[in-house]
């Protein structure tokens, strides 16, 4: 005897995963480029507010999209009858 399961078969959207794991590559990247060249035109500008730039893209990409697919899959599963 199987059990069937209220939600069996919802989807959540994709798009929330990759924007939050594109912010993280992003941000990382943003990060080791300062450090490798900090004498490119907008690096050096920012001087260590680049460190600042890099985290927060990280975070947002851990809290804002992470928040955006968990209500995503919340709706999604509330359609479903």
């Amino acid at each position: 005897m199987s059990a069937s399961y209220p939600h069996e078969g919802t989807r959540t959207p994709r798009w929330p995963a990759v924007a939050m794991a594109a912010s993280w590559i992003i941000g990382i990247l943003w990060i080791i480029v300062w450090y490798v060249d900090p004498t490119l035109p907008i690096v050096v500008e920012l001087g260590n507010w680049n460190l600042l730039i890099g985290f927060a893209i990280v975070v947002l990409g851990s809290m804002v999209f992470a928040l955006i697919l968990a209500v995503a899959a919340i709706v999604s599963a509330r359609r479903q009858p």
